[in-house]
């Protein structure tokens, strides 16, 4: 159970504070699908709305096949490992943040956009990453 536990709550509860963010917010209602990708607020939220679900399957697989794996890995070993192990976390953030934001960037809007897009992706990531593993450190 408590493996269970450790593979469902943790994207659950990241999942979890993104949706009321999302769904409370007063362009929630106004979100279209056309909106993905625009590189903003509005494009993130429409695309959270509306992939969901495969969000979440996503999520709940990581979890599994990686994020378990690596937990269990690092939680016994030293504190040099686990700061190394965290560090890798968040370069693996900076990476993707990176990839994502130069993906739906739009050259004609600046670099000023791209670096926005950036920040705004590195902190969606690093926030949910910070929330799954403060809830598997509450499951231990």
């Amino acid at each position: 159970m408590k493996k269970l536990l450790k593979i469902l709550l943790p994207p659950f509860a990241g999942f979890s504070l993104y949706f009321l963010g999302v769904r409370y917010n007063p362009e929630y209602f106004d979100l279209n699908i056309g909106d993905i990708g625009s590189g903003g607020l509005a494009g993130f939220m429409a695309y959270y709305k509306f992939t969901l679900p495969l969000l979440f399957t996503v999520a709940v697989l990581t979890q599994l096949l990686i994020v378990i794996p690596i937990w269990n890995g690092v939680l016994n070993r030293s504190a040099t490992r686990k700061w190394v192990a965290f560090i890798s976390l968040i370069l693996t953030c900076v990476l993707f943040a990176g990839g994502i934001s130069y993906l739906i960037w739009d050259e004609p809007t600046g670099r000023h956009h791209l670096v926005v897009v950036f920040l705004f992706m590195l902190a969606v990531q690093l926030v949910y990453w910070f929330i799954d593993l403060f809830v598997l450190f509450l499951l231990e």
